[in-house]
């Protein structure tokens, strides 16, 4: 997935749970979503991981859209509500992108 500039370096790397997927704390996640959908790139969906003690760990919440229910705006839109939504804590979200 291609980072924006300003963005680079603020992952967080799951490293620790063996993945080598990254997550993003919500500012960070919703300017994502803004640099994904300026692409047209279809947000399939996402896991919601919460921090622990030993780093963040997946609390089983997610998050997804099958393309045939919308498009890249609607994919887009629907991550961003589920983000702006979820609750206040210490949460980094990950992204699963066409």
């Amino acid at each position: 997935m291609d980072i924006p500039a300003e963005l680079k370096g603020n992952e967080i790397s799951l490293e620790h749970l063996h993945l080598s997927d990254v997550a993003w704390l919500k500012n960070d996640a919703l300017k994502l979503v803004d640099h994904l959908q300026a692409q047209g790139r279809f947000i399939l969906g996402g896991d919601v991981l919460k921090k622990e003690k030993d780093g963040y760990r997946h609390n089983y919440d997610n998050w997804y859209l099958n393309q045939e229910d919308g498009d890249a705006k609607q994919s887009s839109e629907h991550t961003r509500n589920f983000i702006n939504e979820y609750p206040e804590g210490d949460y980094a979200f990950v992204f699963v992108v066409e």
